[in-house]
């Protein structure tokens, strides 16, 4: 989540207005985190009325009277959420009695997943649940949230009623679990998946109102009764905005019920993409089946997780459905700002962009089949490092090369060609879009064709990847784009 940045002293601030992220609150309120990216820590949080007095607070705080035993400190920079900045300099224009001098830099940055997921952790608690003790990581809240998306979507509660038990036998590595599944809430507004360790039905446990045994997870689709911290959260891992309902997912524990662990979310979201597959193969007796999990091993809480090195991948071409557009273009830094706020998902680069550049080559995908969400799922599970040509034996492959995976996405001349030099004259800076809509404009070179005009934009992968091309060593075949 927070990486030592050496002897320069540098916090990130993030806030939020709780009328709306919480319930219940009657008047104006901000909450304001203040996060150590020097010594990894929590400096302070403070509440207030306005937007500027709970950064005032929270600046002050953390500077003389900071959390945790830490030393009061002045900081060297502070990083700020895309369209804070500006507040934020005219606070510290007013503390310069506080120890606050003139010119720290102010610099705004989209926020890692890890540091949401402190305010994630304090909002909950403020909610009233009990957050979890080792959350989700990115990869596992993006492959959760996708398997539940596709289970409110097969609707399997509107078949199976609770006394529609499934025995559910899993594998993860070395370790088997058996269980019962149940569908809840036939035919309701709250409908769900109750998943629970052994071969008790819950049907059972009903008549004598026994709680749930420890290790049962349960998933429960909420509509505007929800929280609405739960919605927000679930945007950011690729949940439709447009959704009626929103994905609660909970834990029952030795001390009770709690958000789900990294470890359960695996499990969990194994079954829920089991119970859509039984739908759809109608009246079976046995559903077989494997996913690929997001990591092969928990990482322990605080452990920075290893990047290693890119030894080789797999390239498949499955990532668009024929017919699908994909186009190569540029774009002002004016405009990636701008696309930043209105993704549904965004993702900032692993290594920050060169200073100076201004025009930032992208490619825009519009999948045919309109799965936008399952692109930017895919993309994002693919650990993306940045689109680049593969020259084969049989001709030059645009190619989206990840971690994990990599997507040949265009296979002609002319598009390698334009994408060599674009991403050459922004020393490896490039952005990926996943979008409903891309009306071109005219441009003076046909060759570097403006921006245009987008749609819905659903995924936005910043990514740095130098030099244009590679070689492949035996030949592969793609096929044709339009």
């Amino acid at each position: 989540m927070m990486e030592s940045l050496g002897s320069e002293r540098v916090w990130l601030l993030l806030q939020r207005d709780l009328t709306v992220w919480l319930r219940g609150i009657g008047r104006p309120g901000f909450v304001t985190i203040v996060l150590d990216l020097t010594e990894r820590n929590n400096r302070g949080v403070e509440a207030a009325t306005t937007s500027g007095e709970s950064l005032r607070n929270a600046l002050t705080g953390a500077a003389k009277h900071p959390l945790r035993g830490m030393e009061p400190r002045i900081p060297d920079r502070i990083q700020v959420p895309v369209g804070l900045g500006e507040e934020l300099r005219a606070v510290l224009g007013s503390l310069e009695s506080e120890g606050f001098r003139p010119g720290i830099t102010v610099e705004e940055t989209s926020p890692e997943d890890g540091a949401e997921s402190v305010f994630d952790a304090l909002i909950a608690h403020m909610a009233g649940r009990k957050p979890a003790e080792q959350r989700p990581q990115l990869e596992d809240a993006t492959f959760l949230y996708e398997h539940a998306r596709r289970f409110m979507e097969a609707q399997p509660w509107m078949r199976w009623t609770s006394e529609d038990a499934f025995l559910v036998e899993l594998k993860l590595g070395s370790q088997r679990i058996e269980a019962i599944s149940t569908i809840i809430g036939h035919q309701s507004t709250q409908p769900g998946l109750l998943l629970m360790p052994g071969r008790e039905r819950v049907s059972e446990l009903m008549p004598s109102f026994t709680n749930p045994p420890a290790g049962t997870l349960f998933m429960q689709l909420e509509g505007a009764e929800g929280q609405p911290d739960l919605f927000l959260r679930a945007r950011r891992y690729g949940w439709p905005a447009d959704a009626a309902v929103t994905p609660n997912f909970i834990s029952v524990g030795d001390g009770g019920f709690r958000e789900i662990d990294r470890s359960e979310s695996w499990p969990l979201a194994l079954v829920l993409a089991g119970i859509v597959a039984r739908h759809e193969r109608g009246d079976v007796t046995d559903t077989w089946g494997h996913l690929e999990l997001p990591n092969a091993e928990p990482i322990q809480q605080g452990d920075k997780e290893p990047r290693g090195e890119l030894l080789g991948i797999k390239i498949s071409d499955d990532l668009l459905h024929d017919g699908s557009d994909v186009q190569i273009g540029v774009m002002s830094s004016e405009t990636l700002t701008e696309l930043r706020r209105e993704a549904l998902v965004s993702r900032p680069p692993t290594i920050p962009f060169p200073k100076g550049i201004t025009t930032i080559p992208m490619i825009v995908m519009t999948p045919s089949n309109r799965d936008f969400t399952g692109i930017v799922d895919r993309i994002s599970r693919a650990r993306p490092l940045g689109a680049t040509v593969i020259e084969s034996e049989s001709g030059p492959m645009l190619t989206i090369m990840g971690e994990r995976a990599g997507f040949m996405i265009a296979n002609d001349q002319p598009s390698a060609k334009v994408w060599k030099r674009n991403i050459q004259n922004s020393d490896g800076a490039h952005v990926l879009i996943v979008t409903d809509l891309l009306i071109n404009n005219e441009a003076p070179d046909p060759e570097r064709p403006g921006a245009g005009e987008l749609g819905k934009v659903y995924g936005l992968f910043e990514c740095m990847l130098r030099g244009g091309s590679v070689s492949a060593k035996s030949p592969t075949r793609g096929r044709p784009r339009p």
